[in-house]
Parts: structure tokens; C-alpha cells; sequence
């Protein structure tokens, strides 16, 4: 992982010590803060780096290198006083940046060779985040817009996770990528218009769904 995440200047826009800070000061000394630091975090992260993914596996080793880093590098992080969620969501974002990049040729799917079985294949590693009441076909229409969603550049990706699977703000965002707010919304348009695409291509939206404004 880069040493320029835990340097990484994003503006803290209060001076108020939050639980969070609080934790973390207190994290650098104490196991029992650091633990609590853990259990608060830990399950929105897996989930962000699922979200990411689709592979409970991988999103599991992820987590834990996101959070062997952040103890590790915990004393920067109280010098710069930035806000904690955006920093941890920002080395997330980093970890899963550095899978692809280091797994890009056996993560590209193609769904198009899907009839001779590989999508099933692809498939096989992956956990469908619908309830199981929601039924086959929810399921089904989970994974490919998480297999389409794979075919998009990675800061396409990145911000569509977060603003639509996280429910990140757009000024949350911004401080989680570094990325100015109007950068934030035009790669949210551009990343919706191709991942439109991929999904008319394939057949599952239909094609004058695919018109571009």
C-alpha cells in the first residue's frame, strides 16, 4: 500500500473531538479502544469491500489488511487530525485498487460467454447479497449488475459503491478519493451512462433504456 494514503490532506472541518478521534487516541495505547475501534468498524468495511468485490473471500482478507494497516499507521493519523470514516474508507478504497490492479486479467468477466458455463463458473466464489426471500431472480440480478459493474474503470466503480451501495454523500466522497465534489459528479454520470450501456449490450435493460442525454 502506498505510503501517501496515511499522509493523505483531507481538511478536518471542526476542531471537536468526536467518539471516533477519541477512540483513536486512546486506540494507540489501549487494546481495549482498539478493539472497540474494530468492532465498530469492521462490518461496514467488509461490507464496502463486498460491495466492491462480490467475493466473500477476498472481501474478508482485504478487511483485514485495511485494518492491520490502520493500527498500524494510527499515530499519523492522529497528527493530521482527519476525519477517521474518510480515512479508513480511503484505505479501503486503496486495498481494493490494489487487488484489481494485481488481479486484473482473472477478475475481467465477460458475461457474453456466459451459455458455455463460465459465468457459472465465475460465479462459484461469489455470495449474493439479496436475502435468500428475495428469490432466485433477485439474486441473479445482483450479480450481473456487480459483473457489469466490473467491466467499469476502477474510479467509475469506486464512487458508484459508494454512492449507491454506502450511501455516501457526495462531500463524503470527495473526502474519501481526495476528488473534488464536481469530479465526484461527473465520474458518478459517466460511470451510470456505461454501466447503462454494458446493460443494454447484454440484454438485461432494454435497448431505448440505453439512450444516451
Amino acid at each position: 500500500m502506498a505510503e501517501d494514503i496515511f499522509e493523505c490532506g483531507l481538511d478536518s472541518r471542526t476542531a471537536t473531538f468526536d467518539e471516533d478521534q477519541m477512540l483513536v487516541s486512546a486506540a494507540q495505547t489501549d487494546t481495549e479502544a482498539a478493539a472497540r475501534l474494530y468492532d465498530k468498524y469492521y462490518r461496514p468495511i467488509l461490507g464496502y469491500i463486498y460491495h466492491c468485490t462480490l467475493d466473500r473471500d477476498v472481501a474478508e482478507d482485504l478487511t483485514a489488511n485495511v485494518f492491520l494497516a490502520v493500527f498500524r499507521h494510527l499515530g499519523r493519523y492522529r497528527w493530521r487530525q482527519i476525519p477517521f470514516r474518510a480515512w479508513l474508507y480511503r484505505i479501503a478504497t486503496n486495498e481494493v485498487r490494489t487487488y484489481y490492479r494485481r488481479h486484473r486479467r482473472a477478475r475481467v468477466v465477460s458475461l457474453e460467454g456466459r451459455d458455455d458455463g463460465s459465468a457459472e463458473a465465475a460465479d462459484r466464489t461469489a455470495v449474493a447479497a439479496p436475502a435468500v426471500s428475495d428469490g432466485p431472480v433477485a439474486a441473479e440480478e445482483y450479480r450481473l449488475l456487480h459483473r457489469a459493474m466490473q467491466q467499469l474503470r476502477p474510479k467509475y466503480r469506486t464512487v458508484i459503491v459508494l454512492r449507491y451501495f454506502e450511501d455516501k454523500t457526495t462531500a463524503e466522497i470527495s473526502a474519501i478519493t481526495g476528488q473534488r465534489e464536481g469530479t465526484i459528479r461527473s465520474q458518478l454520470h459517466r460511470g451510470l451512462a456505461r454501466l447503462q450501456e454494458i446493460l443494454v449490450r447484454w440484454g438485461v435493460l432494454p435497448e431505448s433504456s440505453g439512450t444516451q442525454p
